[in-house]
């Protein structure tokens, strides 16, 4: 994974990167008409690390009585809605890469607006509390 989108949480750092490397292996996947009966394991692997992930962030939040949980879910949920699309069409066209691009860049962009800005929270939380960092 790109530097850029580290977030000094190592944890969930470690779990951004499982995230990406399900992604790039649906979209291989998705290129290779003879791995086709492995889509719907590949789709159910993506969607269990992206769960897990979220719930493993929103659980942070609520600890850290993070001020913009609502606001960060929301972007969860859109994020899961453009996964479980995802397993809706496995054929390779156009519209169905815009689908895949679509979910990854969704989730990329979260982790640099949404992720960084409870990164920075978190961090000062952490401080304010005496917690080392």
């Amino acid at each position: 994974m790109d530097s850029k989108y580290l977030i000094g949480i190592s944890e969930l750092d470690s779990q951004h990167e499982e995230i990406e490397s399900a992604f790039s292996e649906y979209q291989e996947a998705i290129k290779d008409e003879a791995r086709a009966s492995e889509m719907p394991g590949i789709i159910a692997n993506l969607r269990e690390k992206v769960r897990f992930h979220f719930h493993a962030e929103e659980s942070i939040m609520r600890i850290f009585a993070y001020p913009e949980t609502e606001e960060h879910r929301r972007f969860h949920l859109e994020i899961l809605k453009s996964i479980e699309r995802l397993g809706h069409d496995t054929s390779v066209s156009v519209e169905t890469q815009g689908t895949n691009d679509q979910a990854m860049r969704l989730f990329l962009e979260q982790i640099l607006s949404q992720d960084m800005r409870f990164a920075a929270f978190l961090q000062r939380s952490k401080t304010r509390l005496g917690i080392p960092v």
